[in-house]
């Protein structure tokens, strides 16, 4: 070999040799972050600071009893993790590794966190108006029982057996407690209320009586009982959210009752409060019946091939039917004078009777609008906005139509004029059987959650179009075929609607003639209004007859003058 073979031999293994130095130098260390942790009587919270490039968080515990970190979770997306399956009465150690893509970027080890001092409160009980008793686990050793009022958090007691009985002169509404250990950590606050008390109990209709409650701040639960004496032996009844209850019996009330209730949270039981007699207080009672219409046509122009004939009447059945109501002192109302009035707003005339027509057909723009401005009467109009949509699509097509829809122009005059209000039958749901469903109720397997987001779909399009028509709110939802659940209601309730219009069966209401105070106001059971069918061929004396002998015989208040101011 020669001297510049030799020369050229050793400078290429010392580049290599460079080469390999270089790329096996050792890592730098990873940097250290802070790593903070947080803990309740149940759960340890980690936390860490951002790090740039990081994509990913892998997460380690040391149990007590081993001496090893081990593998729990990896985390993106995220600089917290709560590990939920530790033990109270242990210590655990924790630490994180942070990297982007494969490289280990920063790393944090946590100091160890105690959880062998946080009890936790089971249950708090009111026992008479002033005095409670509070529950908690790990009642070996003694605790702490705080409370909590608007001043803030304050010791209340010490006991060592998990119980604890106290006079709460200091007006706390919320409980918590803690070991008496130098790091103990206080428990999850629980919280309750005081008693309330039974404002009035009014007979509505022989078959039901308002229960109101003057209840306590807070959303709490009400557990209603009922007795036949006011020492007697007391039936739990039902229960309430709202400060209302309606108690319906299966048989007419024949003697007072009397009723107390109490409330009720996940840890907390209230006392019964003082029990109050039907009559009590009592509220004036008042009535809004609601007839049922859909189609209108002359004598003359109906044949075989209309549809459901009995819903159908004429232009002359109709104007008698304003004429005697005119006659016996009704007022028309709508839907949203009704629910201003519950609300507390405005007034309501003698005798309400609210004119509802369901589907939005055409004969109500050409034969019903005029009578209800001729005699000065309002109606409901409940529109299906499928065929509304159809019928302005290509309004000639109606003329090969035997029962054609009104157009959204059409719509926008009647409710211009003060006449009509513009309500929902449904975008497109009045179909007698779809998806297992039949109109606008649930299906008999469906929740009303689960059914919620089909009625919100639907109400925000109707509600919306009616919006844009006519500028007004639709208040309410008339149910295609009179069929509904209380799921149903309680799905189109949270959807937007504040009334319901339902058909002529006592699962909506004992009272045909929905009978109503205004001070229980507008809620899930005053908000359903029974209707009664207006069949063709019958006089509206037949439906209103009953009602109005029903208002001669009266004695309490019902439907007087005092009911409406």
């Amino acid at each position: 070999m020669t001297n510049r073979i030799r020369a050229a031999f050793a400078a290429a293994l010392l580049t290599v040799c460079a080469l390999l130095q270089t790329g096996c130098a050792a890592t730098p260390d990873p940097e250290v972050i802070p790593l903070y942790v947080g803990s309740t009587e149940k759960t340890v919270t980690l936390r860490w600071d951002a790090v740039e490039g990081s994509d990913r968080c892998r997460i380690f515990r040391r149990n007590p009893d081993s001496g090893e970190f081990r593998f729990l979770d990896d985390v993106t997306d995220s600089l917290s993790y709560t590990d939920k399956y530790v033990e109270s009465g242990k210590k655990y150690s924790y630490k994180i590794k942070v990297y982007g893509g494969s490289v280990q970027l920063a790393q944090g080890l946590s100091s160890p966190v105690s959880l062998a001092l946080s009890p936790g409160i089971t249950f708090i009980r009111q026992m008479t108006e002033d005095v409670f008793e509070v529950e908690w686990d790990n009642g070996d050793q003694e605790c702490v029982v705080y409370g909590e009022n608007s001043l803030g958090w304050s010791e209340i007691g010490r006991s060592s057996v998990g119980r604890l009985r106290f006079k709460n002169t200091s007006g706390c509404t919320a409980l918590a407690v803690s070991s008496t250990g130098a790091d103990a950590v206080r428990s999850e606050a629980v919280r309750f209320c005081g008693s309330g008390t039974v404002e009035a109990v009014t007979a509505l209709d022989g078959w039901t009586n308002a229960v109101e409650l003057e209840v306590p701040g807070g959303e709490w639960k009400f557990e209603i009982a009922r007795s036949q004496t006011r020492d007697g032996e007391y039936t739990v009844v039902g229960s309430s959210e709202v400060g209302v209850f309606y108690d319906v019996s299966e048989t007419e009330y024949t003697s007072p009752c009397w009723y107390r209730f109490r409330s009720l949270g996940e840890r907390f039981e209230g006392a019964w409060c003082e029990p109050v007699q039907t009559g009590t207080n009592k509220r004036s009672v008042f009535y809004v019946p609601v007839l049922m219409y859909h189609d209108f046509m002359p004598e003359e122009e109906i044949d075989g091939t209309v549809e459901f004939l009995d819903d159908l009447i004429t232009p002359v059945e109709f104007e008698n039917d304003l004429i005697w109501l005119r006659d016996h002192g009704y007022t028309a109302i709508t839907g949203a004078e009704l629910v201003a009035y519950l609300e507390g707003g405005g007034t309501l005339p003698q005798k309400p009777v609210i004119l509802s027509i369901d589907d939005g057909k055409y004969g109500v723009y050409k034969w019903a609008w005029p009578l209800l401005q001729k005699y000065a009467m309002k109606a409901s109009l409940s529109v299906i906005g499928s065929m509304i949509d159809s019928a302005s699509e290509d309004p000639e097509a109606r003329k090969d139509t035997k029962e054609p829809f009104c157009t959204w122009d059409e719509i926008k005059e009647m409710s211009a004029s003060g006449a009509v209000e513009i309500v929902s039958h449904t975008q497109d749901l009045h179909a007698f059987k779809r998806n297992g469903r039949q109109g606008a109720d649930c299906a008999p397997e469906e929740t009303w959650e689960e059914y919620l987001p089909v009625a919100r779909a639907d109400a925000n399009k109707i509600i919306g179009k009616i919006k844009e028509v006519t500028g007004s709110d639709a208040p309410a939802l008339a149910y295609p075929y009179s069929i509904r659940s209380e799921r149903s209601d309680k799905a189109w309730f949270a959807a937007g609607y504040k009334l319901l219009y339902c058909g002529n069966k006592e699962n909506v209401r004992h009272s045909k003639w929905n009978s109503m105070i205004r001070e229980a106001g507008l809620n899930e059971t005053s908000a359903l209004l029974r209707r009664i069918g207006r069949i063709g061929g019958v006089t509206i004396e037949t439906y209103l007859g009953e009602y109005e002998r029903m208002l001669a015989d009266s004695v309490s208040g019902h439907g007087g003058e005092d009911s409406y101011l």
